[in-house]
């Protein structure tokens, strides 16, 4: 006997077999991507409490390190940090015045400042090695003279001439000039 298949089924029935299929499929990624949102919120969450917990070490740490500085008569604050700082910063500045020679400056200074020219001001600047001098001359020329022996070389490097104008001194005519260098120190100056 030859059996018939005949399939009653409507089209609507074979679409929402479908629909059913999709919405099935796109549940189990939704539910995985939930999965992997919960799972990342638990890592984050063991980080911050790790964080929070060395955090804690820390400041532990530092009330320690506080505590043992009172001992010792000492203040741990930021304003006292900020305080040693500075004093830190002027000892600094000490200790490059006192690397400074100063007869070694005066002596290479004065086997360049030519008859005509008077020195009459000199400020150095110990971090940088800026030197700023000031003086009269009886003219341009020896001014001139004076700038172009400090740019020979070594130590004078850097050198110009910044300022001048005329001047009248005890019924003296001249000119005032300011000239800017840098001063190398010596290495075996230290």
């Amino acid at each position: 006997m030859v059996r018939f298949n005949i399939n009653l089924a409507s089209g609507e029935y074979f679409r929402r077999r479908m629909v059913l299929l999709g919405l099935y499929s796109a549940m189990a990624v939704l539910l995985l991507l939930i999965g992997l949102d919960v799972d990342r919120y638990y890592r984050v969450l063991e980080n911050e409490t790790s964080f929070d917990a060395r955090m804690a070490r820390l400041l532990g740490e530092r009330q320690v390190l506080e505590r043992e500085i009172a001992k010792l008569g000492k203040d741990a604050s930021v304003d006292s940090a900020k305080a040693l700082q500075k004093e830190i910063m002027f000892i600094n500045d000490l200790l490059q015045q006192k690397r400074f020679s100063w007869t070694s400056f005066l002596s290479d200074l004065e086997k360049r400042v030519p008859a005509q020219v008077a020195v009459s001001r000199i400020q150095p600047d110990f971090k940088t090695g800026l030197v700023i001098l000031g003086g009269t001359a009886r003219s341009l020329n020896a001014i001139t003279e004076f700038v172009e022996t400090l740019q020979k070389g070594p130590p004078f490097e850097e050198v110009f001439l910044t300022d001048q104008e005329s001047s009248k001194e005890e019924g003296k005519s001249g000119i005032s000039f300011s000239i800017r260098f840098k001063y190398g120190i010596r290495k075996n100056q230290s």
